[in-house]
C-alpha cells in the first residue's frame, strides 16, 4: 500500500512540476511578446500574406538601369500589397489611400498605440538591384521613442526590407534591415533591433521634427547597407518590402505617408 501511494504521489509531483513549468513558460512568452514575433511575423508575411510575387526581369545590357518595381498608388492599393501585424498585438494601424489637393495619391497610415505594415513580396538579388528609393512624410515624431529599448522601439515611419535565408529548409533564418524616421538619433546611425538583435538592424535615415509635414525623398543602396549592418556576412536575396508606422510600445499617435517606391537594377552585378 505504501509503495502504491508513493507512486501516486510521485505522479502528482511530476504533474505539479510540469504545471509550474508551463506557467513559467506562459509568463515568459507574455513578457517577450515581440521578441520572436518580429522576425516570425515578417517571415510569415513573406510566405503567406503576399499573393503576388514579382520576379526579376531580364536586365538590360550595357549597364542601363531597369525599374523592377514602381508603385505610386495612383491606381489605388494593388491587391498584392497585404497588411500583416503581430499575433500578440491586437491594435492594428489603419491604412488608406490619401489624396492631396494636387490630386496625387499615396499610401497613408494612421497609427494610434498600434502597429502593422503593408507589404509586397518581391524576390530579387540586391547585388543586381541595389537601389531602392521612395518618399515619405510624417505628422510628428514619436517623442518618447528609444530604439535601444524594447519599450521604446517605435518610429513614425519605417521601411522593412526582408532578406531570405541561405537554406529553404530553415524559413526562420532571415535578416531584416529597417529604415526609420527617428526622434533623436543622427541620420546614418545603425543599431541592432531591440527585439531581434541578431537578425535585424535599424538604419536611421531621418531624425527630428524639422522636416515633419513635408515629403522627404530617400534613396538607399541595399548592398552597401547590408554590408554596414551585418559586417562580412554574405549578402542574401531580398524577399519582401513593407511600409509601417509603429506606436504600440510608447502609446503615441502618428500619421505617415509613403509614395513613389522604386527598386532599380543595373545591367551588371554590383561588386563592392
Amino acid at each position: 500500500m505504501f509503495r502504491v501511494m508513493n507512486r501516486r504521489h510521485g505522479r502528482v509531483r511530476v504533474r505539479n512540476q510540469a504545471g509550474c513549468q508551463a506557467s513559467r513558460l506562459r509568463r515568459e512568452l507574455v513578457r517577450e511578446r515581440r521578441s520572436c514575433s518580429l522576425a516570425t511575423t515578417i517571415v510569415l508575411a513573406a510566405t503567406v500574406l503576399l499573393v503576388g510575387t514579382a520576379m526579376l526581369p531580364a536586365l538590360a545590357s550595357g549597364g542601363r538601369q531597369v525599374v523592377l518595381l514602381h508603385e505610386d498608388f495612383e491606381a489605388g492599393l494593388p491587391s498584392r500589397w497585404v497588411e500583416r501585424g503581430f499575433p500578440s498585438i491586437e491594435r492594428k494601424n489603419r491604412f488608406s489611400i490619401g489624396v492631396e489637393p494636387s490630386g496625387n495619391h499615396y499610401l497613408e497610415v494612421r497609427s494610434d498605440r498600434s502597429t502593422s505594415g503593408k507589404g509586397v513580396r518581391l524576390k530579387f538579388d540586391p547585388r543586381r538591384c541595389p537601389v531602392v528609393s521612395w518618399r515619405w512624410k510624417i505628422s510628428r515624431v514619436i517623442a518618447s521613442a528609444d530604439l535601444y529599448r524594447k519599450d521604446g522601439d517605435d518610429s513614425a515611419a519605417k521601411l522593412y526590407i526582408l532578406f531570405g535565408g541561405p537554406s529553404r529548409w530553415n524559413p526562420f533564418d532571415k535578416r531584416l534591415i529597417v529604415y526609420v524616421w527617428d526622434n533623436r538619433l543622427p541620420p546614418g546611425t545603425i543599431l541592432p533591433n531591440a527585439w531581434e538583435p541578431e537578425k535585424a538592424r535599424m538604419v536611421v535615415l531621418e531624425s527630428g521634427t524639422a522636416r515633419a509635414g513635408a515629403w522627404v525623398p530617400e534613396r538607399v543602396d541595399l548592398a552597401r547597407d547590408y554590408r554596414r549592418a551585418f559586417g562580412g556576412e554574405e549578402l542574401r536575396p531580398v524577399e519582401a518590402l513593407a511600409f509601417m508606422a509603429d506606436t504600440d510600445n510608447t502609446g503615441e499617435q502618428v500619421t505617415a505617408g509613403f509614395d513613389d517606391l522604386e527598386v532599380r537594377c543595373t545591367g551588371g552585378v554590383v561588386d563592392r
